[in-house]
């Protein structure tokens, strides 16, 4: 147990209590957020004996009371943290860290069948094979090879309804197919990594940038889209040797 302690703060940079401390928070402030429910049931739910010990963690946490956040229902995007999976666990255990890069990234223009989902009921596999099989369709490609997913920005993407778009980028728009949609992605300053493996495990990427990555930093994210890049390397979603690009949206702390 001393040594999962010891390789779980080396990676995530806190140890196991605070980690649970911080979770039970952010699962605290999407409640505030989304739900009716009392501040004082909240605390409670959170672990917290009184209103007013859930009131000074949640301030020290995100710098603003659980009544003010609630109020002004914006997304507290500096210090959320995401739930650690068993199998990004089995990856600290076996000490793999995975190759990040960053790239500014210029503005591009994409077509494509958008779907409305939440990752909970997750429509995205649906999408991919009706896109699969119009995609030749669609002209004036930037690259044959090139396929693109993009999710849209959402606070809680689990339970709420987010877009996801299955698309090409394109040179320009000439013509849109029928059922299909064009959407311009403004320049962006992304982190970049390389998910290799089965398409199911594609969560364990995301958890890694935003559980391990993110706050070893000087970046937070950004309220803007996140996407995969699928290019020659990905052989199929259950293909073990397959390779995605994930592109996270960032921007620096102090801007």
């Amino acid at each position: 147990m001393h040594h999962f302690h010891r390789i779980f703060h080396s990676f995530v940079g806190e140890s196991l209590t605070e980690y649970i401390r911080r979770r039970r928070l952010t699962k605290a402030a999407h409640l505030l957020r989304n739900t009716q429910s009392r501040i004082l049931d909240i605390a409670f739910v959170s672990g917290f004996n009184s209103q007013e010990a859930f009131t000074r963690a949640f301030q020290n946490m995100f710098d603003i009371t659980p009544g003010q956040y609630r109020n002004q229902k914006q997304r507290l995007l500096l210090k959320e943290k995401p739930r650690i999976t068993l199998s990004l666990l089995v990856q600290l255990e076996g000490g793999l860290q995975m190759h990040t890069r960053i790239v500014e990234k210029d503005a591009m223009t994409v077509i494509g069948l958008p779907c409305l989902t939440t990752l909970k009921e997750n429509k995205i596999p649906q999408l991919w094979n009706k896109f699969n099989q119009r995609k030749q369709e669609i002209k004036q490609r930037v690259d044959q090879h090139i396929v693109m997913g993009i999710s849209e920005f959402s606070s809680n993407p689990y339970d709420n309804p987010f877009t996801y778009l299955a698309c090409v980028p394109v040179k320009e728009v000439l013509d849109i197919p029928k059922g299909m949609v064009t959407k311009t992605i403004p320049s962006m300053k992304y982190v970049v990594a390389t998910h290799k493996g089965r398409l199911d495990t594609l969560g364990d990427t995301f958890d890694y940038i935003y559980a391990i990555w993110l706050p070893k930093s000087d970046y937070e994210l950004a309220e803007a889209h996140d996407f995969e890049i699928y290019d020659e390397r990905f052989l199929g979603p259950d293909h073990e040797q397959s390779e995605v690009d994930v592109y996270i949206p960032i921007i620096k702390n102090s801007e």
